[in-house]
């Protein structure tokens, strides 16, 4: 029987955020740059910072040309096996890895279906077929993810109205400086930025008021573009009936979503548990 191997990455920030990451392939790479399957922040390592490897039934990490060593248990560490337990530290970002077995032929059911709530189990299994115009039928429309730009000051006017807007930017752009791994602080930061920019115009900051508009701008449109991919990644992995990168993509999309409510918000949520007790499920007969 053939098997194919995943990796679920255990990642937790100096700030307490902790998130499971699950890649099914047998690599993943660890930076900066979007298109690795484990972001760090902006800063916080190298753009490729590791590559991490299943082969040989254990796992093999190897430190990128150009990136610093990370520490693997408290030690500087270039490349080797990552044993098991062990926590490999970038940055403010530590974290624990463990190879889950993907075998095909454990996609299509999974007895723990009858654990979702009522209305969701139709849903889930449903969309969990081969029948894309099943899967989507059970889809549904997606919300906005921002409501409109903040375009007035909370507040009327006053001496204290610049001292207001340049606090309501600072924690702005603190929560804009985690949203790589809190997406919630990040949805937040948009609108901080904006009450600060609508603020600052009012005190007649115009500077200060540019800089705030045009950070929340970017933020913006920056949550909005993985917003959309995400959907579409999460919605091809539930029609092809792909749990694996299906729960890849809630462990995004969920935590996006939290300050939304409604029928998608709710489908996610119900996708996400399905996810994760089928993965669950296959880690289990592993062992």
């Amino acid at each position: 029987m053939s098997c194919e191997v995943g990796l679920r990455f255990h990642v937790r920030s100096s700030s307490g955020f902790a998130e499971t990451l699950v890649v099914d392939a047998s690599s993943a790479l660890i930076g900066t740059a979007a298109h690795c399957e484990v972001r760090l922040p902006r800063d916080g390592g190298a753009h490729e910072h590791v590559e991490v490897i299943a082969m040989h039934g254990g796992i093999h990490v190897a430190t990128r040309a150009g990136a610093s060593p990370p520490l693997l248990d408290g030690h500087p560490f270039m490349s080797g096996p990552w044993p098991r337990g062990g926590v490999l530290a970038i940055g403010e970002i530590e974290m624990m890895v463990e190879a889950i077995d993907l075998r095909p032929n454990l996609r299509t059911r999974s007895p723990f279906w009858a654990l979702l709530p009522i209305p969701a189990i139709a849903l889930a299994v449903l969309a969990f077929t081969r029948s894309s115009t099943a899967a989507e039928a059970q889809i549904p429309p997606a919300p906005e993810l921002f409501d409109a730009p903040v375009s007035a000051c909370p507040l009327p006017p006053s001496p204290m109205l610049g001292a207001y807007a340049a606090e309501r930017a600072r924690i702005g752009n603190a929560k804009r400086e985690r949203s790589p791994f809190s997406r919630g602080d990040g949805i937040e930061a948009v609108t901080l930025l904006e009450v600060a920019a609508a603020c600052h115009h009012a005190a007649g900051q115009a500077d200060a008021e540019r800089e705030a508009r045009s950070t929340a701008q970017a933020l913006r449109g920056k949550l909005e573009e993985e917003y959309r991919v995400r959907r579409v990644r999460v919605e091809h992995a539930v029609r092809v009936g792909d749990v694996n990168g299906a729960k890849r993509e809630l462990a995004v999309l969920v935590p996006l979503t939290a300050h939304r409510h409604g029928p998608y918000v709710d489908w996610l949520a119900s996708m996400d548990r399905y996810a994760t007790t089928t993965i669950d499920q296959r880690a289990g007969r592993r062992l």
